[in-house]
């Protein structure tokens, strides 16, 4: 423990521009593109995949289908019957697991370094040959209908979180439909929908393969060569136009959520700039000091000196993932839970007061370096295992387009000064154009408004 503690430390203390994770690409003959990171350190090796499909891919009726197929890549293919994926690989002390996203769904075994060769080859078995039947794609769409009962429709404020922000601060379906989907959708896929999403968006040019740790990089293109290179290209993949309209005034929404014991308040804000600009960036650092954490500057006005509200969370990407999960456009927003004889107005205008404060004053160096220290500590420990490693590689590949941005992403919040912040927050968090959503207990039946 001490040892790594220090270890963190160091690197917190060391250069941004040594933080750097060494990077081997190389594209196969049927356009999958392959990023290698050697580390010798532990016998310990990630295989991680990502695909360019998400929720904003889905078309109008086929909601929840790139998490559905997140499921279905776990039912089998041509050599591998249905249970066998992970029993082998646990087998060998291997761990794996996927998560689906609004722009990528991503793949990862992590293992003992001898278990690679099995891990590539299952990996390689379900990308050219799944098992998609009616069989395999019904029980799915009853395990992902239960899961969205279970953490979505029966779970007090996620109806709010996951389904009613983006359904009504978006206008275009790309964005604002639930990425879990809907039950009409998930009972209406056909076996010809199924597989035509997996020849359109599960095939070699629309994926991206990471190996991180200890291994041989020119052993590992070989066996990645001999298990990915011959499997043929499919279908046709489509992207949508995600654009939003800009939005000029205010709009406000009440949610009435029979789940939920407190009441609870959502802004949320639209007209962002696009991932990776210096904007972006300065937003990112602007949602940790408005809210991460205890020392954040709403979470000690509001919780601590008003004693108005009993918790506070927020930042760039809100309300579903984190912002360096996403392309563009995102949101930027918190969600606070209050007292119940507090006004939904009051913590609004509190909330409006402080952004006001930054645009027209800024922040302090001292407050900004401060956050900046702490994404910094975050950054590193991130990637300390190669999991970390692998998942920041894949999403710079997918959503910058080139796997080295992961290691120049430091160096550009560093770069950031109180005057960025405060133009950021002049310009993109107006008080007048952000969506307010009011969240109320309710008796079961009642419905959003």
């Amino acid at each position: 423990m001490r040892l790594v503690l220090l270890l963190g430390l160091a690197l917190c203390a060391a250069p941004a521009r040594a933080m750097t994770i060494p990077i081997h690409s190389f594209e196969l003959p049927n356009g999958l593109r392959v990023v290698l990171s050697p580390d010798r350190t532990v016998p310990v090796v990630t295989l991680a995949a990502v695909f360019d499909v998400g929720g904003r891919q889905e078309v109008r009726g086929r909601s929840g289908f790139a998490h559905l197929f997140e499921h279905l890549m776990f039912e089998g293919s041509a050599h591998v019957p249905k249970g066998r994926f992970d029993k082998l690989l646990e087998g060998f002390g291997a761990d794996n697991n996927a998560s689906t996203h609004e722009d990528f769904t991503f793949y990862y075994e992590v293992m003992p370094s001898n278990v690679l060769p099995l891990a590539a080859w299952l990996d390689a078995d379900r990308l050219s040959a799944l098992d998609v039947s009616e069989t395999n794609m019904r029980n799915q769409v009853s395990v992902v209908k239960e899961e969205k009962r279970m953490r979505v429709d029966n779970e007090a404020y996620a109806p709010l979180l996951a389904v009613e922000i983006a359904s009504r601060t978006f206008s275009n379906y790309a964005n604002s439909h639930p990425l879990i989907g809907t039950f009409e959708d998930l009972d209406a896929a056909t076996l010809k929908d199924v597989r035509g999403f997996f020849n359109d968006y599960y095939a070699p040019k629309n994926a991206w393969l990471a190996v991180v740790g200890d291994f041989d990089p020119a052993e590992a293109r070989k066996l990645l060569e001999r298990y990915f290179g011959w499997i043929p290209n499919r279908g046709e993949p489509v992207f949508p136009d995600t654009a939003e309209p800009r939005q000029e005034s205010e709009r406000a929404f009440t949610v009435d959520d029979p789940h939920a014991n407190v009441p609870a308040l959502a802004l949320v804000w639209n007209n962002l700039p696009a991932r990776g600009t210096p904007e972006a960036a300065a937003l990112n650092l602007l949602g940790r000091l408005l809210f991460y954490g205890k020392s954040s500057r709403l979470y000690q006005l509001l919780v601590k000196n008003k004693q108005a509200a009993t918790s506070v969370e927020g930042g760039l990407g809100f309300p579903v993932f984190d912002a360096a999960e996403y392309k563009f456009p995102g949101l930027f927003g918190c969600f606070i839970l209050h007292k119940s004889d507090v006004p939904a107005a009051q913590l609004r205008d509190l909330v409006y007061e402080e952004v006001r404060r930054i645009g027209a004053s800024g922040v302090g160096a001292e407050e900004l370096e401060r956050v900046k220290t702490k994404l910094r500590s975050d950054w590193v420990v991130e990637r300390q295992t190669t999991l970390g490693r692998a998942a920041a590689l894949l999403r710079a590949a997918v959503l910058d387009g080139d796997p080295a941005a992961a290691n120049g992403e430091l160096e550009r919040f560093m770069a950031l000064t109180p005057a960025d912040i405060q133009a950021a927050a002049a310009k993109h968090l107006v008080p007048g154009s952000a969506n307010v959503f009011e969240l109320k207990p309710a008796a079961k039946g009642e419905k959003s408004r």
